[in-house]
């Protein structure tokens, strides 16, 4: 039951930016692709981020409840980085894409 509430809690964060940011992914898509880096930083780096912050939780959630014995069991130690990895990745493209869109908001 852990691991389904932690992998609904999962696949709820890593929606939730595509719902909140809505209208700076509308204007990253409209606009042409291409590789500039003030493109790429401010359009498409904030939702990889917290994609990848996210990712970095599924090692966690599928460990939940895992003995010693299971070849899915991950040691504390590294259940522990992956959730800091995706603690920190996940915050950092958060607030990427809170200052995108303040920034936006200004012209």
């Amino acid at each position: 039951m852990r691991r389904l509430g932690a992998a609904a809690t999962v696949a709820f964060v890593a929606a939730a930016p595509f719902v909140i940011f809505r209208g700076i992914l509308q204007d990253a898509m409209e606009s042409d692709f291409r590789w500039e880096l003030a493109y790429l930083v401010s359009g498409w780096v904030p939702f990889a981020l917290m994609i990848a912050g996210a990712l970095w939780f599924i090692p966690v959630v599928v460990s939940i409840g895992r003995t010693g014995y299971s070849r899915l069991y991950l040691r504390p130690v590294t259940r522990h980085a992956c959730e800091a990895w995706g603690l920190v990745s996940y915050m950092l493209g958060f607030m990427l894409a809170i200052q995108t869109s303040q920034i936006a908001g200004l012209f």
